[in-house]
């Protein structure tokens, strides 16, 4: 598996906190740029129309996948849930500094509570899937941790976020052993 800092929502070793105020959204620690230019590039060359870039990776036959784990367990006081959002945003152009434009959901977890949000537990795994609207030609991309409206936790950390080439699931992990050890 190839893991690349720039490619990570929430890199390796820089756990992102899910701490905060009531009901507040969390954004990934980085924003993927579809370009690989970063957030606030403007493309090098144009060839052809003038055009914002996009791009689908949900398409074809190469998709890649997503994995979320947990690093330090989730506590609360007031019974939060936990929704893991993977965001698509177009390119403003030059109008808007080349910055993300609305943020579209293209998939999400749906509330999760805390006891499914202990210490290295995988809390998210999907493949992109393809834009919705079909239209949207996004060029960054992010995730957005959420709890319940008027809910907080008060410890919690995502220990990655990243894309994978295939999907890399520990499935043995709980599969019956059928030995003993004497």
């Amino acid at each position: 598996m190839r893991l690349d800092a720039m490619l990570a929502f929430v890199p390796l070793g820089a756990p992102l906190s899910i701490v905060g105020g009531a009901g507040v959204a969390i954004p990934s620690t980085n924003v993927i740029d579809m370009l690989g230019l970063g957030v606030g590039q403007a493309p090098q060359s144009i060839i052809g129309n003038v055009t914002n870039f996009g791009t689908d990776m949900g398409i074809g036959g190469f998709r890649p996948e997503l994995e979320v784990a947990v690093g330090t367990a989730f506590t609360t006081g007031n019974a939060a849930t936990l929704n893991v959002a993977f965001q698509a945003a177009p390119d403003q152009g030059a109008a808007g500094g080349y910055q993300p434009g609305t943020w579209t959901t293209l998939e999400e977890t749906g509330p999760m509570a805390v006891a499914n949000l202990t210490a290295n537990q995988i809390i998210a795994r999907f493949p992109w899937v393809p834009a919705f609207p079909a239209n949207l030609r996004a060029r960054f991309l992010r995730l957005l941790f959420s709890p319940a409206a008027g809910t907080n936790f008060t410890a919690g950390t995502i220990a990655f976020a990243i894309p994978t080439p295939v999907r890399d699931d520990l499935a043995n992990k709980y599969a019956a052993r059928n030995y003993t050890v004497a």
